[in-house]
C-alpha cells in the first residue's frame, strides 16, 4: 500500500474516532421537529406482584410537598429483578421507581430527581405539576387507580396495572387515562401533557452518554440531550435554548418517548400511532449537600425531563374518553427491550447511531455466548475470537498482498528512478505493474476498513450496556467502566494520572502486531511513523472508556 492509501487510512480512522469523540462530548442543538409520543399499548406482560405497602409521604424528590401526599407501593418480582413502584395522589402517578440489587437492595432509584410523578396529566406544555389533588379509590398487589375531578367539570381516571403474560416484564405497567365530562356542556382541548419523568446520570463524572429525551415518529428515532440546550446565545447568534418544544402539526404518527440515561429509561409508549406534541427541557442539579459536592463536574450535572400531549380531547356532556399506555422504567437491555412490542421499536432508546446494524448483531451474539458461558468477560474473548475468525480469509489476503508488494520493490524502485522527472508517467507504470502481478494496492488496508465498523458498532453497544454495569472480570471490577488499578501522582498526555491496564495491553498488542505484518521495501520514514501513530490514537481513543472496549482489540 503507498504512502497515499496509508496517509488516506489514517485520516479516515482518525476522522471517525474525532466524529465518535465529538459527538459524545459536544452534540449539535437540533432544531425543534414534529415529534409524537403519548398514548402506549397496554401489552402483556409477566411479573409476581409481592406486596402493597401504604406509605408515608416521600421526600426524597423535588415533587412539591405542600398538598397533603398519600403513597402506594407495588412490588414485583424479586432479586435482581426486584421492581418497586412508588404511587403518589399528588399528581396521580409513579412518584419513584426503585430498581433492586441481587441481594435485593436498592441499587438504582428512578424518577429521583423528577419534577413531578411519572403520569402527572397537565394542561399545558413545559408544565409538569398536576394540580388536580387525586384519590385512591382502588388498589391491590397489582393494580391501583387514582380519581380527581377538575374545575372545569372533568374526571380523570388514571389506572395503573402490573405487566402478565407474553411480553411482559418487572419493569413494565399498563397505565390508561380516562377522561370523562361530568358538565353539562361541551368541552374540547387539544393541549394535554403526561409527564414522561426525569433522567440523570448516576454521579456527575458519568457523562459517556449525557441524559436525553428520546422519541420515535413512524419507527423513526430522535434525540437531544443535556448538550443540545444552552443559556446563552450561540455562536452565530439568537436566542438561548433552555428547552425544545414541538408543534405537532405533522407528528400524527407518534410511537412512544421518554427519557434516557446511560443505563436506564423511562419510556412511554401508545397503544397506536397518534397525533402528539411534546416538550423537554434540562435542569441543573443541586449537589450542595450530597456526597458530590466536591466534584468539580457536579456544578454543570444537568437532568433533563419532559412531557407528551394526548391526542386532542373534545366530549359531549357525559362522555368519557380513554387512552392505553405502557410505562417502561428500567435498565437499557437491548433484550429486554426488544420483547416488550417488537412493533414499536422500543430498542430505538440505545441510540446505536449510523452502526446500529452491526451493533444489533454483536449484542445479539454476546448475549448468546453470556448464556452459554455465564461470564460477559469470557463471552466478550470468545466474540473477538468469532469476528477474528470471519475476517481471517481477508487479513490472509491482506497479508499476501503485502508479500508480493514486497517482492515488487525493486522494480517499483527502478521505475521511480526512471520516471523521477515524471510523476504521472511514473503512476501510470506502477499501476501497470501492480496489474501484471495481480496486486491491489488498497488490499493490504481492506481489513482495516472492516475493523472500524465493528470496532465503533461494539463501542456503541458497550457503552449503552447496563448488562456489563458493574461486572468484574479478573482484576477489572466493571466491565462498563475503565479498568483503573492505580493513580500517578503527576498527569500525562493522553492518559491524564490513571493506570488502566487493558488499554496499555491493546497498545503494545497492536505495536507487536505492526511488527508481524510484512511491509513493503518501500515503505518510507513518513509511512511508518504514520502508522506508529496508529497504537498511539486507539489507545488515548478508548483510554477512558469502557474496559470491554480495550478487552475486545
Amino acid at each position: 500500500m503507498d504512502r497515499k492509501a496509508w496517509i488516506i487510512v489514517t485520516l479516515c480512522a482518525l476522522g471517525m474516532g474525532f466524529n465518535v469523540w465529538w459527538g459524545v462530548t459536544h452534540p449539535q442543538p437540533q432544531t425543534p421537529k414534529e415529534q409524537a409520543t403519548s398514548a402506549l399499548a397496554a401489552a402483556p406482560a409477566q411479573t409476581s406482584a409481592v406486596s402493597v405497602t401504604p406509605a408515608a409521604a416521600s421526600t426524597s424528590t423535588p415533587v412539591a410537598a405542600s398538598v397533603a401526599e398519600a403513597t402506594h407501593e407495588m412490588s414485583v418480582g424479586t432479586g435482581a429483578n426486584a421492581t418497586k413502584f412508588i404511587f403518589s395522589t399528588h399528581g396521580g402517578g409513579i412518584l419513584k421507581v426503585e430498581l433492586s440489587k441481587a441481594d435485593g437492595s436498592t441499587d438504582v432509584i428512578l424518577n429521583e430527581r423528577g419534577k413531578a410523578p411519572i403520569g402527572a396529566l397537565t394542561e399545558a406544555a413545559k408544565s409538569y405539576e398536576d394540580a388536580n389533588q387525586y384519590r385512591i379509590v382502588e388498589k391491590n398487589a397489582t393494580h391501583v387507580v387514582f380519581e380527581a375531578e377538575t374545575p372545569t367539570k372533568l374526571l380523570i381516571r388514571k389506572e395503573f396495572n402490573t405487566s402478565s403474560g407474553e411480553g411482559s416484564d418487572t419493569h413494565l405497567l399498563n397505565f390508561k387515562i380516562t377522561i370523562k365530562n361530568i358538565g353539562t356542556d361541551a368541552f374540547a382541548r387539544d393541549t394535554f401533557y403526561v409527564y414522561t419523568g426525569a433522567a440523570s446520570e448516576l454521579e456527575p463524572s458519568d457523562n459517556i452518554v449525557p441524559p436525553a429525551f428520546v422519541w420515535n415518529n413512524a419507527g423513526d428515532t430522535h434525540s437531544h440531550d443535556t448538550n443540545a440546550f444552552s443559556d446563552t446565545a450561540g455562536f452565530f447568534g439568537g436566542a438561548p435554548v433552555r428547552e425544545f418544544l414541538d408543534s405537532g402539526d405533522k407528528t400524527d404518527r407518534l410511537r412512544w418517548a421518554g427519557v434516557i440515561s446511560r443505563y436506564h429509561t423511562t419510556i412511554l409508549t401508545t397503544k397506536e400511532d397518534q397525533p402528539s406534541k411534546t416538550w423537554s427541557e434540562r435542569f441543573l442539579l443541586d449537589h450542595s449537600n450530597d456526597i458530590f459536592r466536591d466534584d468539580s463536574k457536579a456544578a454543570k450535572d444537568y437532568a433533563i425531563h419532559g412531557g407528551a400531549s394526548l391526542p386532542p380531547v373534545a366530549l359531549a356532556a357525559g362522555e368519557a374518553k380513554s387512552f392505553d399506555f405502557q410505562i417502561y422504567t428500567g435498565p437499557k437491555v437491548f433484550h429486554a427491550l426488544s420483547e416488550l412490542q417488537p412493533d414499536r421499536g422500543q430498542t430505538g432508546v440505545m441510540l446505536y447511531g449510523w452502526t446500529s446494524f452491526v451493533s444489533v448483531i454483536l449484542v445479539k451474539t454476546l448475549w448468546l455466548f453470556h448464556n452459554w458461558l455465564g461470564s460477559w468477560g469470557w463471552a466478550i474473548i470468545l466474540l473477538t475470537c468469532c469476528i477474528r475468525s470471519v475476517l481471517w480469509p481477508v487479513q490472509a489476503r491482506s497479508n499476501s498482498t503485502m508479500k508480493r508488494m514486497s517482492l515488487l520493490s525493486p522494480k517499483m524502485k527502478e521505475l521511480q528512478e526512471k520516471f523521477k522527472d515524471d510523476p504521472q508517467k511514473m503512476n501510470s507504470e506502477v499501476m501497470k505493474l501492480y496489474k501484471e502481478y495481480g496486486v491491489n494496492p488498497l488490499g493490504g488496508c481492506l481489513p482495516m476498513f472492516i475493523q472500524i465498523p465493528i470496532f465503533f458498532g461494539f463501542y456503541s453497544v458497550l457503552r449503552n450496556a447496563a448488562e456489563l454495569r458493574a461486572q468484574p472480570f479478573f482484576w477489572v471490577k466493571d466491565l462498563s467502566m475503565p479498568d483503573t488499578v492505580a493513580h500517578l501522582p503527576f498527569h500525562l498526555p493522553l492518559v491524564g494520572d490513571a493506570i488502566n491496564l487493558l488499554p496499555l495491553l491493546m497498545g503494545v498488542t497492536m505495536i507487536a502486531q505492526m511488527k508481524l505484518t510484512p511491509q513493503p521495501t518501500t515503505t518510507d520514514k513518513t509511512q511508518k511513523n504514520i502508522m506508529m501513530f496508529m497504537p498511539l490514537i486507539f489507545l488515548s481513543f478508548s483510554y477512558s472508556f469502557a474496559s470491554a472496549l480495550s478487552l475486545y482489540w
